[in-house]
């Protein structure tokens, strides 16, 4: 027997009989290597309580997982093949929702999944919430992506969207920002996303497994009970984001040059001018001079705010 299928008997045990993970190894006769290969790999699937050698439900274990992707750059394959061995056999052992339903998509299957989401989308009765991480979107997604949002406004249903503060640094994101706003999609802007995600009606979500450029792939996930805990990330990070229009603008077609840069970098540290003169190699004037088109560039009120609005825009 696979030491995969040795590991799911145990789980399996441990759930059905609720029994820890040593008395479900024994019920099952297993012994010395095969015992110690079983829970490696239940911790490895964070199915298993190293301390209290209980089992985890594998719905809690998916969600770290998935929400925990910036933890986890370093280690894509070993999460992916995790994610899929969860979703293809634990997720539906005795005690899930029979309604539930968890499908892997690779990224280079992606395609099949946004044709999904998109007939899923079109069928949406009440509500679609989205996250979105920073991106560089594609000028033809971006408009395909407001039509759809808009069109759903038009069918009443409400439509809320978050993205990253740095991506309104882009006229590009701004104009679409802009668009959906007009269509009658609120959209909100967070410093940090945790997770690139979409759900419809609370009963569907779509979320990427490591999310960002080294994206294993995503998750379709069904069910309300599943998609709650999804919702309710979202709800809380709704009720903290900001509003577009409270985002500082970028200066158009703009780009920052090295001095500008380092400077911004300094100034986000609290450093005064005459330090970071000495660190640049400048005078203090052309410092207070920099400085002082910055700060009005942010519409900043203080130095230290221009810094740390640079930093959620992305420019340092």
């Amino acid at each position: 027997m696979s030491d995969e299928a040795t590991a799911r008997r145990v789980y399996t045990r441990m759930r059905r009989h609720r029994e820890s993970f040593g008395a479900a190894a024994t019920g099952l006769g297993l012994r010395g290597a095969e015992v110690e290969r079983a829970r490696d790999r239940l911790t490895r699937l964070g199915l298993l309580n190293p301390g209290a050698e209980i089992a985890v439900d594998a719905m809690a274990a998916l969600n770290r997982m998935l929400l925990g992707g910036e933890e986890l750059l370093g280690m894509l394959a070993e999460q992916r093949a995790a994610s899929r061995e969860l979703t293809e056999h634990y997720l539906r052992l005795d005690g899930d929702p029979q309604d539930a339903r968890v499908e892997f998509f690779p990224r280079s299957n992606v395609e099949a999944l946004r044709v999904k989401l998109r007939a899923a989308t079109d069928l949406a009765r009440e509500e679609v919430m989205g996250m979105h991480m920073p991106h560089a979107w594609e000028p033809e997604r971006l408009r395909d992506s407001r039509a759809e949002d808009v069109r759903a406004v038009a069918r009443g249903v409400r439509v809320r969207i978050m993205h990253a503060q740095s991506q309104l640094a882009q006229p590009a994101m701004r104009e679409h920002v802009q668009g959906m706003l007009e269509g009658g999609v609120e959209v909100r802007t967070m410093p940090f996303v945790p997770v690139r995600l979409i759900m419809l009606d609370r009963e569907l979500a779509v979320a990427e497994v490591m999310p960002g450029d080294l994206m294993a792939g995503a998750m379709l996930i069904e069910g309300r009970g599943l998609v709650a805990s999804y919702a309710a990330l979202f709800d809380y990070c709704w009720m903290t984001a900001s509003e577009p229009g409270d985002v500082p603008r970028a200066a158009d077609g703009e780009e920052l040059n090295d001095q500008q840069r380092a400077v911004l970098r300094l100034l986000a540290t609290g450093a005064k001018d005459d330090a970071i003169a000495r660190a640049l190699g400048v005078s203090n004037r052309t410092v207070t001079r920099v400085v002082a088109e910055l700060t009005a560039q942010l519409g900043a009120d203080s130095r230290f705010q221009a810094g740390v609005r640079a930093a959620k825009l992305g420019w340092i």
